[in-house]
């Protein structure tokens, strides 16, 4: 699939965002990717942001696979480096606190890039998860909750309480808590933010009798 894209095309492929797979790249660019079925443009009023298809984001695992090396004949361009993505905060403190207003404007973007991957992968369908989501379930359950405007956790942060997501030893399953105070109502919410946004959460209880939350993809 590789062999009919020019140097430019594969940079392209290869530098998608690696959780939405949207396209950063010149319109001729794009234009080739979308003729190559790499890539499909999404938006309104000429206005189209592009997103890799699977087989786009299977072409990007080769030649994450080939490596660099590969792509490096004489006189060719050198890859483009690889850019930030965004993190959704998982409560875990591992998310650097930043400037609320820029914060919530990030997530926001997040968020609709997350929508529009949903429809370009699924004929239009935005109730459920994404494949990319099944796949990376921590991330998009508190891309979810952070979207809704559920608090994340402040390790560190007194009096700061709010929702932990965790990788459950479930395959293809998040494991929600409330920290620091645990919370069955506060984790409640939780499932029901996370029902309207296509996730199913089911209670337990730990060993300590802490509740949480075991969250996977609603199938419907």
């Amino acid at each position: 699939m590789s062999k009919g894209l020019g140097v430019a095309g594969r940079r392209a492929v290869r530098g998608a965002d690696p959780e939405t797979g949207r396209v950063k790249a010149p319109p001729a660019v794009c234009a080739a990717l979308v003729a190559a079925g790499l890539a499909v443009p999404h938006g309104r009023g000429g206005h189209h942001s592009h997103y890799l298809t699977t087989e786009g984001r299977r072409l990007r695992a080769e030649l994450a696979e080939a490596g660099a090396t590969q792509e490096q004949a004489p006189g060719a361009e050198p890859p483009a480096p690889a850019g930030g993505s965004f993190t959704a905060d998982d409560g875990s403190g591992a998310t650097a606190p930043t400037d609320p207003a820029r914060r919530a404007a990030e997530v926001a973007t997040a968020w609709e890039g997350l929508l529009q991957i949903r429809s370009v992968l699924m004929d239009g369908v935005t109730t459920r998860p994404a494949p990319w989501e099944r796949e990376r379930v921590v991330h998009a359950v508190a891309l979810a909750l952070e979207a809704a405007g559920c608090p994340p956790a402040r390790p560190g942060s007194p009096g700061a309480s709010g929702y932990r997501v965790a990788a459950s030893p479930h395959p293809g399953t998040a494991e929600i808590s409330w920290s620091p105070t645990p919370s069955a109502d506060a984790l409640d919410r939780c499932a029901q933010l996370l029902t309207a946004r296509g996730w199913q959460s089911t209670r337990h209880r730990s060993r300590a009798g802490d509740p949480y939350l075991l969250t996977t993809p609603a199938n419907r």
